[in-house]
């Protein structure tokens, strides 16, 4: 059997990513018609303008443009459905386990390299984001390419690679600022393998090349600087901020909610992982360093008086590193023990191969579970915990009335029911009583897509509106101008535990 596996290993090395990848697709594509939210209803929104007004309107948010650029011609090909548009995003995380195996296949060898993406296809954290019209797999494929390349660059001294290198990291830092906390942690390594000569003239050319490409879009990201540094909105880091970093990343699961059989399942995994890297962790120090680095800065960059900014999806490459982590260690400890030079007593094998498979036991278990929370929470926002309905919300508003104008006085819940504006209720928001306060809001306050500027005139050519807003204790929403009645309305809500909303229909006065 292993001169058998041994002459096909080549087509074996082909067919393990194109299958795992496929497998990953799968598990991406079965669950992914959830409703959108209002990160990805911004995404979808931005792909209706040019290159150029998408450079403007990012440079006024806080992401740089190339994931939108991306997008805009994804949908240009594959449409504008969320099913579609998702997809670019699950192609991305496919790509992102293929880069990985290679890269472990260099380094590690082929069995780490068909573990440790085979458990990069099982990671909820990339499912949850191959389900997302987001940016962060196509992080997670553009950081483990650059490690790969960065592993090239170091062994073959080829000056193509550091090329190639700097090119990614300056990609990175156009698609993601977090990114550069991954180049961070490649910075340490290059220290250890370096150590003296790290201020070589090889290195130094590299990330001055990534720096000037990177140099036409500094301005904007001043720009953004300036428009968050009054408040950001996410909240203050804590013991329990830690947990939920390490239950979102195996179990995808919030960490109050990490409770009975749950928290005894994360206990052991955790136990696993830190028993694997402490044997392990001198063979994989790029991965490690790619794992912790980027989690202890962000920690760092959130405690006061700065402003919080640690969000888990921020560094997703560092999610996947710790799964990658005792996958590829215990191919290591295993490849150890199949030495023919140790371990001779029959004895002492099954005792390390009874350790080693309760191991790799566990790592499946924990896989499983969290894969089956992706599909149990779907996109769950884990600071409001509730789920987006903007897709129910919509499809409510249509069985009141079927024809009739959705006017959203909410910018946020513009953007969410937008995404579903049909060729019957279309979706519009009055320019009028609107102050745009965010960058995100640019777009609509500088464009004219769905956007209504003279209600009058407007008014002229429908007998009936649905006006949608925030419910204010009860009161009906007003309608805009004098001679129009109420009709009918609901309380719905775009977040399942979220702002109560009121949908009220209005028609003419003795109509």
């Amino acid at each position: 059997m292993k001169d058998f596996l041994q002459k096909r290993r080549r087509i074996i090395c082909i067919l393990a990513p194109a299958l795992i990848g496929a497998l990953y697709l799968i598990l991406c594509f079965a669950n992914i018609r959830q409703s959108i939210w209002y990160d990805e209803s911004y995404s979808a929104y931005l792909t209706h303008f040019d290159f150029g007004k998408i450079w403007h309107f990012t440079s006024a948010d806080v992401h740089p443009p190339v994931y939108y650029f991306l997008l805009k011609i994804w949908a240009h090909f594959f449409g504008h459905t969320d099913f579609a548009m998702r997809g670019m995003s699950a192609v991305f995380g496919a790509c992102a386990i293929v880069a990985a195996f290679l890269w472990l296949k260099y380094k590690y060898g082929a069995r780490a390299a068909i573990f440790g993406s085979l458990m990069l296809a099982l990671s909820p954290e990339l499912i949850r984001y191959g389900q997302e019209m987001r940016m962060y797999t196509l992080v997670a494929f553009i950081v483990f390419s650059a490690t790969y390349v960065l592993q090239l660059a170091i062994d073959n001294r080829e000056k193509k690679w550091w090329v190639l290198y700097a090119f990614l990291i300056a990609l990175g830092m156009w698609t993601q600022y977090f990114t550069a906390l991954a180049w961070v942690a490649h910075l340490v390594y290059l220290c250890f393998v370096y150590k003296k000569k790290i201020f070589s003239k090889k290195i130094i050319l590299t990330y001055v090349l990534a720096v000037v490409l990177f140099l036409p879009w500094l301005p904007s990201l001043y720009a953004q600087t300036k428009s968050v540094e009054g408040g950001f909105w996410i909240g203050a880091t804590s013991i329990e901020t830690l947990a939920g970093f390490w239950t979102e990343a195996r179990l995808y699961l919030q960490a109050y909610k990490t409770e009975n059989w749950f928290l005894i399942l994360s206990i052991i995994d955790l136990i696993t992982v830190l028993a694997i890297f402490i044997k392990t962790h001198k063979k994989v120090k790029l991965l490690s360093l790619l794992a912790f680095v980027p989690l202890g800065i962000l920690l760092l960059l959130s405690m006061p008086p700065l402003q919080p900014v640690f969000m888990p999806r921020y560094i997703i490459y560092a999610m996947l590193s710790m799964t990658l982590l005792p996958s590829v260690g215990i191919v290591s400890l295993i490849n150890e023990l199949s030495a023919k030079h140790k371990f001779k007593k029959v004895a002492k094998r099954k005792k390390y191969a009874l350790i080693y498979g309760g191991a790799i036991a566990v790592m499946f278990v924990v896989a499983i579970f969290g894969v089956a929370n992706v599909y149990k929470n779907g996109n769950l926002n884990f600071y409001t915990h509730g789920k987006p309905t903007a897709r129910e919300f919509y499809e409510n508003i249509a069985v009141i009335d079927s024809e009739a104008p959705v006017i959203a006085n909410d910018l946020e819940m513009y953007f969410d029911l937008s995404f579903y504006s049909g060729t019957l209720n279309k979706v519009y928001f009055m320019d009028e009583v609107q102050e745009y306060p965010w960058g995100a809001h640019l777009p609509l306050k500088e464009t004219y897509f769905g956007k209504i500027d003279d209600f009058d005139k407007f008014a002229e050519s429908h007998n009936k509106m649905l006006i949608v807003a925030k419910d204010q204790n009860g009161k009906v929403a007003e309608f805009p101008r004098e001679g129009w009645e109420v009709v009918t309305y609901s309380d719905m809500k775009l977040d399942d535990n979220g702002a109560n909303y009121q949908v009220v229909l209005y028609q003419r006065e003795n109509l």
